[in-house]
């Protein structure tokens, strides 16, 4: 009797771990890659698309909490998408924003990557020199924006499956297509 327990236990499990995977299997898979801003007449990618961010470096991305690399499909929600930057220059920053773009869309909505708000909700709190944090979708109405832009042009966001960096902007006054990374992987395509 506990032996005929025991199997029955084991194949409960086995068919829940099977069902769980195809429910995952029918998930899209995503990729997260840089947005190419080459003109296709002469291949010359315009400012400030052509600059690169040095102040702050990627130091991974994240769905979910689990790393990922640009170019390499993941599973998971575009809004649980993440940025872990890293001040490396020697001044605290008060605004690092990751502009990402779905390119699958006619006229895709930007979606900003920020630094975390403090408790008031309205500022920022600064990155310090050698301080790291990860700069995510704001919370609230954001998303649904995006959701319904997606909707508006035909599509589902459930079911795009590209994602662009589009846009680094830090401060008020410096901007690039292109960030300093940690793994080469993850790097810039040469501009």
């Amino acid at each position: 009797m506990a032996r005929t327990f025991h199997l029955r236990s084991l194949v409960s499990v086995v068919v829940l771990t099977l069902l769980s995977v195809t429910v995952t299997a029918q998930e899209p898979a995503k990729t997260l890659e840089w947005a190419n801003h080459a003109s296709p007449n002469d291949g010359r990618v315009p400012e400030p698309f052509g600059r690169r961010i040095d102040e702050i470096e990627l130091e991974d991305i994240l769905i979910d909490g689990r790393s990922i690399l640009i170019g390499e499909p993941f599973i998971g929600d575009f809004r649980n998408l993440s940025f872990r930057v890293k001040n490396v220059s020697d001044k605290p920053i008060s605004f690092v924003q990751i502009t990402v773009i779905l390119p699958e869309v006619a006229k895709p909505p930007q979606v900003p990557f920020v630094l975390p708000r403090l408790a008031d909700g309205k500022t920022a709190k600064p990155l310090l020199p050698g301080e790291e944090t990860n700069l995510k979708l704001p919370e609230g109405v954001l998303y649904n924006w995006v959701k319904d832009t997606v909707s508006s042009q035909g599509k589902d966001l459930q079911t795009l499956t590209k994602a662009s960096i589009d846009i680094i902007i830090l401060g008020t006054q410096n901007s690039g297509g292109c960030i300093k990374t940690r793994d080469p992987r993850n790097g810039c395509p040469r501009r």
